[in-house]
C-alpha cells in the first residue's frame, strides 16, 4: 500500500464510533430485534432492505448487495476513498492518524490541500469586499434591493469581485500562494501579453460553492454591469464539477433529511429566498438542468423530489428531462410551474409564505403532467394517429418504471384514458420490455453467487459470526476440509484467524483483511440476519457439522465405489481387497463421527 496506517489505528476508530451515529444522520431507521432496518441509499428501495447491526458495526442491503462496516458505508456513502473516510471518522472519534506516504501520495495530499487553500483564501477576499465600505457598496445595494438578509450574506459567504483586473491575483500572491494553482482553479487568467494574470471575475456578485463538508470548490458570478455574461461560473477544475455538485446542499442536508423531500430550483438567489422564507430544504443546479450525478447524490437523502421551474415550454422540456430518470430510480418526482415572468424568489416575496406553501402542496406529479401534455384532459377525443404518437412517448416511461404494482396502476389507468384495450397496452409493454436492453433497473435480490453456496456452510458461518464462542467446537471437528464452497471457506478461515489473535470475532477486522466483494457480502449479509438463540445456535452447530461431514462421507464413497468397480473390470484383486478395507474403515468413521 503507498499509505500505511496501523491496524491498531483503524481498530480504535471503528470501537469508538456506533455505526448508527454514521448511518441515521441519512437513512432512516427503525429498531427490529438486534438490528435496524431502513430504505437503501444504494438503489431505488420500496421495501426495507438496508438492515444495520450494532453490535457488530456492519450493513447490508438484502435488495442490491451492498455491504460492510462503518468506512464502507461512508466511502460509498459520500463517494471518497479510504483515507478520506478515516479521517474524518477519526476526526470524529478524536483520534490522532499517523501515517507513512509515498511520495506521489504526498505531492497529490499537497496539490489537494493547496487547491482547497486558495478557493478558500479567494472566498475570504470575496467575502471581505463586499464589507468595504466603498468597494462593496455596489453588491451590497443590490443584495438589499433583491430583499437578501445579512444572516444569508455571513451563511452563504457571499462576496463581491472588485472592479480592478488584478485584485485577486495579487492578494494570493501576497498570501504565497501559487499562480498555477489559482490558474487552474479558474480563479485568473494569463494576459494576453504572456506576462502576468488577471482576475477572472470582476464587479461581480460572488456565490460560493461549498461541498457538503463545507469546503470551498468553486463560485458562481452574477455581473453588476453590461460587461460580459449575466452569470459566469468557475470552469472544470481538481475539485470543481459542475455536474456533480448543488448550491445549498451544504447547508440543506440536514433538512431534506428530516422533512423526506427535496426542492430543487435554477437559481442562486432563488435558493437564498427559499432558504429565508423556511425551506431550507432547497437546493439549486449550477446552470445545467439537474443531471443524474445530482439525482444520485440527493437520493441519498430522499426519494421525494420537488422541482420548481417557469411555466413556459423551456421549463416544462427541462422537467421532463429529468422523468425518465426518475421513474427508474423509483423517484417520486412532482413539479409546481410558476407564473411567466416569475421566479421563486419574486413569487415569495410578493406572495409570502403560505400561499407560495399552498403551491408546494398543490405540487402535481412529474408522470401525470406529462400524460396531460401528451394526452390532453381526455385522451378518448384524439385522432388514432395522436393517440398512437402519445402513447408510444409514454409507454417507454412506464416501462422504466421498477415497481410492478405501481407499472400496472398506470397501465390500467392509461388504458381508460385512452379508451384502449389494457391487454393491449400490456402486450405492447411486454414487446417493449424485450426490446429494451436488459440491465436498465437494478438488481432487486441478492446477487446469485452469494445463493449458490451450500446452506449449511452458511449457517455455520453465520451462528460462528453470533456466536465465536462456539468456535472451539468447530474447530475440533474439523469440518472446515469438508466445505465445498470456496467463498464460505475463506470467510470462516478470516475469522478464525482474527479469533486466534483477539479471542473474539471483530468483524470490522475481519473485512478489513477481505478484498473479494463476494467475502464481504457473505459476511456483512450473514452478520445482518436475524438472531438465533444461543440454545437454537448450538442445535444448529451441530446439525450444519453432521451435514457437512455426511455429504463428504458419500462423496467419498461414491469414489471408491467407482474405484472398486474398475479395479473389478480389470481384475486388479488386490487392489480391489484394500478398497473395501478401505471403505469398511470409512463406514466405521462415519458411524463413530455422525452418531
Amino acid at each position: 500500500m503507498a499509505q500505511r496506517i496501523s491496524e491498531k489505528t483503524i481498530q480504535e476508530i471503528a470501537e469508538r464510533i456506533s455505526i448508527l451515529d454514521v448511518v441515521s444522520p441519512y437513512v432512516q431507521l427503525k429498531q427490529a430485534g438486534n438490528n435496524h432496518k431502513g430504505l437503501c441509499p444504494f438503489h431505488p428501495d420500496k421495501n426495507p432492505s438496508f438492515v444495520v447491526n450494532p453490535e457488530r458495526k456492519t450493513f447490508h442491503c438484502f435488495g442490491c448487495g451492498v455491504g460492510g462496516d462503518i468506512f464502507g458505508f461512508f466511502m460509498k456513502f459520500h463517494n471518497v476513498p479510504f483515507l478520506e473516510a478515516l479521517r474524518e471518522l477519526g476526526r470524529q472519534a478524536g483520534v490522532r492518524i499517523e501515517q507513512q506516504s509515498s511520495e506521489r501520495d504526498l505531492q497529490r495530499e499537497e496539490s489537494q490541500r493547496q487547491a482547497l487553500a486558495a478557493n478558500q483564501l479567494a472566498c475570504r477576499f470575496y467575502h471581505d469586499h463586499l464589507a468595504e465600505k466603498t468597494r462593496g457598496e455596489i453588491a451590497r445595494r443590490y443584495l438589499q434591493q433583491r430583499g437578501v438578509q445579512a444572516e444569508s450574506i455571513a451563511g452563504f459567504l457571499l462576496g463581491y469581485a472588485p472592479d480592478s483586473w488584478d485584485g485577486l491575483a495579487q492578494f494570493l500572491v501576497r498570501k504565497g500562494e501559487s499562480p498555477a494553482m489559482a490558474l487552474s482553479l479558474g480563479l485568473i487568467l494569463p494576459r494576453k501579453s504572456g506576462t502576468g494574470f488577471y482576475d477572472r471575475f470582476r464587479n461581480r456578485l460572488m456565490f460560493p460553492i461549498l461541498g457538503t463538508t463545507g469546503q470551498v470548490l468553486g463560485f458562481g458570478a452574477r455581473a453588476l454591469d453590461d460587461q460580459g455574461p449575466k452569470y459566469l461560473n468557475s470552469p472544470e477544475s481538481p475539485l470543481y464539477h459542475k455536474g456533480s455538485n448543488l448550491y445549498g446542499l451544504h447547508l440543506a442536508q440536514k433538512s431534506i433529511r428530516e422533512r423526506d423531500l427535496v426542492i430543487v430550483v435554477e437559481g442562486y438567489l432563488d435558493l437564498i429566498a427559499l432558504h429565508e422564507f423556511g425551506f431550507s430544504h432547497s437546493v439549486a443546479v449550477l446552470g445545467t438542468a439537474l443531471t443524474a450525478e445530482q439525482i444520485q447524490i440527493l437520493q441519498r437523502y430522499t426519494r421525494n423530489f420537488l422541482l420548481l421551474f417557469d411555466g413556459d415550454d423551456a421549463g416544462r422540456k427541462a422537467s421532463f428531462r429529468n422523468l425518465p430518470s426518475f421513474l427508474e430510480r423509483g423517484i417520486s418526482g412532482r413539479v409546481v410551474y410558476l407564473p411567466e415572468q416569475e421566479d421563486p424568489d419574486s413569487c415569495l416575496r410578493k406572495w409570502g409564505r403560505e400561499p407560495f406553501q399552498k403551491r408546494i402542496d398543490g405540487a402535481l406529479p412529474l408522470l401525470d403532467v406529462f400524460l396531460d401534455q401528451q394526452l390532453g384532459d381526455t385522451g378518448k377525443s384524439l385522432t388514432v394517429e395522436r393517440k398512437a404518437s402519445a402513447l408510444r412517448e409514454v409507454l417507454p416511461l412506464i416501462n422504466r418504471i421498477p415497481d410492478r404494482l405501481e407499472q400496472n396502476l398506470h397501465i390500467k389507468a392509461l388504458a381508460e384514458r385512452v379508451g384502449i384495450e389494457e391487454l393491449f397496452l400490456r402486450e405492447e409493454l411486454a414487446d417493449l420490455t424485450k426490446r429494451t436492453k436488459a440491465g436498465t433497473a437494478l438488481p432487486k435480490r441478492i446477487p446469485t453467487e452469494e445463493t449458490r453456496e451450500p446452506p449449511e456452510e452458511r449457517m455455520l458461518c453465520q451462528i460462528l459470526i453470533q456466536y465465536p464462542v462456539l468456535i472451539p467446537r468447530f474447530v475440533e471437528s474439523n469440518v472446515l476440509e469438508s466445505f465445498s464452497s470456496h467463498t464460505v471457506r475463506v470467510a470462516l478461515a478470516a475469522i478464525l484467524d482474527v479469533y486466534r489473535e483477539e479471542d473474539a470475532v471483530n468483524l470490522s477486522r475481519v473485512l478489513s483483511l477481505q478484498t473479494d466483494p463476494k467475502i464481504i457480502r457473505l459476511l456483512t449479509s450473514l452478520s445482518c440476519r436475524e438472531e438465533f438463540t444461543r440454545e437454537e445456535a448450538t442445535v444448529a452447530l451441530e446439525d450444519s457439522i453432521r451435514r457437512i461431514l455426511r455429504k463428504g462421507f458419500q462423496s467419498r464413497m461414491i469414489l471408491l465405489n467407482r474405484r472398486i468397480a474398475e479395479a473389478e473390470r480389470n481384475q486388479q484383486g488386490d487392489l480391489q481387497n484394500r478398497l473395501f478395507q478401505e471403505k469398511q474403515s470409512l463406514l466405521e468413521q462415519e458411524k463413530t463421527l455422525l452418531r
